[in-house]
């Protein structure tokens, strides 16, 4: 017979040895990450009273080892500690160690409180919870090293056409500006590479009218247009060089350019229709839709014309300044002309002060509209952070170098490497100006 306290005993024994098994195996039986890679990276400090820092994004670079911020921080922006926002795979328990590398060479091991002399970070190296796994990533924090809004200046051709020019116009058609210039008696052109701009190449022309208005020409969609105002035809061209007159159903008086989301064709117009100038929109002249008639004082000629389509904004605007209106008299205003169900609706601005739209630039940099013109005899840059409402004068960084020659009606054109590109004019004394000037602000030579 088994006694009771015998079998109890042989109870415990058995508890005590399946409760030691299970514990053995959960030692055994765990496994730590090996992932010692950074998922989430942020910096902060007490001392940053603008909250620069914590709204930085920084850029983890897995393959190549590197944290860094793409965008530079503000131009003589300083804080000498800071403390460091890491996060792993995992929230609990991400890293075993991390450890970070200061200059001159000295490595210690860092905890979350600590304070970090950020102009002394070189590297990070975290260990994985496995405790051998190990990743490292060198750090650089990007500061402007100087003004990222200042704008240089290089002269590119001092006199690239002939004295006799008595009008010109410069566009940009695939890859290549062409300067068009009359003589008095013909249209000629010449063409350069658009990331040249010093070494020009005579163009043979064809197709193209002496009595072109060279204002008017614009390019849309790698076609270049061109008005015939005498007898309102539209030429256009693909290659710059040879020019084709488009049959049109109306009378053509302006070529405003392109509209920005236009739901009847990009091209916005100007045509005379039973007598009255309407708006009109098309994609290539050979279709014209018919909208509302035009206001009045809307210049029909010489003005200048940007699309403003920023990718932050939902708004997009076709913008003059400048010309000349129907009653052959100066506009004084900026255009800002929007499409509603098909309806071209439009603002009116006018800048503030001594300046003058007359023989006024516009064009489109730094994702907002500029404008070049004159005040109190010399040449200013504009800008317009509200799509062209209000004009801002530029600061003495962003002013043209003493060597640039006053003018007016110049041809201004930027480039996809964020150079704005100056093109002749008509001087002060009234004489043709044949010499390219090229800017970019330093903020994109960093880039």
């Amino acid at each position: 017979m088994i006694s009771k306290y015998f079998l109890l005993a042989w109870l415990t024994f058995l508890n005590l040895l399946l409760l030691s098994s299970c514990l053995n195996s959960n030692v055994e039986d765990t496994e730590y990450s090996p992932d010692a890679q950074i998922y989430a990276f942020s910096l902060s400090s007490a001392a940053d009273t603008s909250d620069i820092l914590s709204s930085t994004k920084f850029t983890i670079d897995q393959v190549n080892g590197k944290i860094f911020n793409k965008d530079p921080l503000p131009y003589l922006f300083r804080v000498d500690s800071v403390l460091l926002n890491i996060a792993g795979a995992s929230t609990y328990s991400p890293y075993a160690l991390v450890q970070l590398m200061l200059d001159p060479d000295s490595t210690y091991n860092w905890v979350q409180d600590d304070s970090v002399a950020t102009t002394r970070l070189k590297k990070i190296t975290t260990t994985a919870p496995d405790g051998i796994t190990k990743k490292s990533y060198d750090f650089q924090l990007n500061i402007y090293q100087e003004d990222p809004y200042l704008l240089r200046w290089e002269q590119k051709s001092p006199g690239y056409l002939p004295v006799s020019v008595v009008t010109q116009k410069t566009i940009a058609l695939k890859n290549r500006f062409i300067t068009y210039f009359n003589s008095g008696t013909a249209i000629q052109a010449k063409s350069t590479d658009s990331g040249d701009g010093a070494d020009w190449t005579t163009e043979t022309l064809s197709g193209l009218p002496p009595t072109l208005q060279l204002s008017s020409l614009m390019t849309v969609n790698d076609t270049a247009y061109g008005l015939d105002a005498t007898t309102g035809t539209v030429y256009q061209s693909t290659d710059g060089a040879s020019w084709n007159k488009i049959v049109t159903t109306h009378t053509i008086k302006a070529i405003y350019g392109e509209m920005p989301q236009a739901t009847h064709g990009n091209i916005l117009a100007a045509a005379e229709i039973n007598g009255v100038l309407t708006f009109v929109q098309t994609d290539n002249f050979s279709v014209l839709k018919p909208l509302n008639n035009l206001p009045a004082n809307m210049p029909l000629k010489d003005f200048s014309a940007t699309k403003v389509d920023t990718p932050t904004s939902y708004s997009k605007y076709l913008i003059l300044s400048g010309g000349i209106t129907s009653e052959n008299k100066f506009n004084n205003n900026i255009w800002i002309l929007l499409e509603n169900n098909g309806v071209i609706t439009y603002v009116l601005s006018r800048i503030p002060g001594a300046v003058s739209v007359n023989g006024s630039s516009l064009f489109f940099y730094d994702n907002k509209p500029y404008l070049m013109t004159t005040s109190s005899g010399e040449n200013i840059l504009m800008y317009s952070n509200n799509s062209g409402l209000d004009w801002i004068k530029t600061a003495e960084n962003q002013s043209f170098p003493s060597g640039f020659t006053l003018r007016i009606n110049a041809s201004v054109l930027t480039d996809a490497a964020n150079y704005m590109w100056i093109f002749g004019g008509i001087s002060a004394a009234q004489t043709p100006l044949a010499d390219v000037w090229k800017g970019r602000l330093s903020k994109y030579a960093f880039n």
